[in-house]
């Protein structure tokens, strides 16, 4: 059995982006940071907080590598904290506009691949 020409054309597109996420997103070729920065992302445009402990359990990995990942994210400036206004023992985390200008590229980048294949 053979891929469809439609199926190939996925796949490479698939391949191209995960080419560019390599390039452009600071994941070091890790699924897991990738999850953090959807995650990220995906809060920012729906405008939620989120604090770092929902961060850490809103991925399916250890706390030691996610950890990992989150700290090189604070100490290279693509996210950062600010707290509750309410409880300052609240300490939110999100995107910096480093993060969001990238994201918004790779949004771009996604929308240009795969339209292009209906």
């Amino acid at each position: 059995m053979m891929f469809s020409d439609n199926h190939v054309l996925m796949i490479e597109s698939i391949f191209a982006l995960r080419s560019w996420c390599r390039d452009h997103l600071p994941t070091e070729n890790s699924l897991i940071a990738y999850d953090l920065i959807l995650v990220l992302a995906i809060n920012n445009y729906a405008k939620n907080h989120i604090s770092i402990k929902e961060l850490f359990a809103s991925v399916p990995h250890s706390y030691t590598a996610v950890r990992g990942h989150y700290l090189r994210f604070v100490n290279e400036g693509w996210v950062e904290h600010y707290l509750d206004n309410a409880d300052k023992r609240i300490k939110y985390i999100r995107p910096t506009p480093k993060l969001i200008k990238t994201m918004n590229a790779y949004t771009d980048k996604v929308d240009k691949l795969f339209s292009q294949k209906d």
